[in-house]
């Protein structure tokens, strides 16, 4: 009789564990690189917001973040076709799909980015930074998932900005004013700031009533 070859059972499960043992180291390293992969996808899309926001700023006097009048926030608080977005995006829309970061699961009214007022707050325009190197001031960051708010008010860092959205050794992506995008680790971040994270601290005043949208 021909002798048939086959597997024994103690073969079987010894192939089994090597493959369970390869699955998990490969596991992590497929994780950060798909974690990788949304970083980028979400650096881009902070760098196009960026570029549309330095055409409505050419169009309104330097401006980069777009409010109502007498500095009404044109976000959450008001309805989604007179929000922000309809003013920066061609044609006009609340929840163009480059406001959403892929590493952001159900983000609340369809956006994961928000503004930084203080550059209201103080009068800073794009281009003229009071003496602050514009690539240390932040226009946009990431808030997290579930708060609708479209801006990054005072004192609202811990409460409303995203700070590990890829991970906790890269941080969040966020737009700078001279339209570059980088990762930041939160220690980073703060460390632009003297008093609170955001705050480009100029040798200016606050301006109590900024300006609103031109017509």
């Amino acid at each position: 009789m021909a002798r048939r070859n086959a597997f024994t059972l103690v073969e079987l499960l010894v192939v089994i564990g090597i493959i369970a043992l390869l699955v998990s180291i490969l596991m992590p390293a497929l994780s950060g690189a798909q974690r990788k992969a949304q970083s980028v996808r979400c650096q881009a899309n902070l760098k196009q917001i960026g570029t549309l926001l330095l055409i409505y700023a050419n169009e309104n006097q330097g401006w980069m973040v777009p409010l109502g009048v007498n500095g009404r926030h044109l976000g959450a608080g008001v309805p989604r076709e007179q929000r922000w977005p309809t003013l920066v995006f061609k044609p006009p829309v609340w929840n163009p799909p480059v406001m959403l970061c892929p590493s952001d699961v159900q983000p609340a009214e369809e956006h994961s980015y928000i503004l930084n007022i203080y550059l209201q707050r103080y009068n800073i325009k794009f281009g003229k930074t009071k003496g602050i190197p514009s690539s240390e001031v932040i226009v946009m960051g990431e808030k997290k998932s579930n708060l609708p708010d479209y801006h990054m008010d005072p004192g609202q860092w811990d409460y409303l900005v995203e700070e590990f959205r890829h991970g906790l050794y890269v941080g969040s992506n966020y737009l700078f004013l001279d339209i570059h995008v980088e990762s930041q680790h939160p220690k980073e971040a703060k460390k632009l700031a003297q008093t609170e994270p955001w705050d480009p601290t100029p040798t200016t005043q606050p301006n109590q009533n900024p300006p609103g949208t031109p017509d």
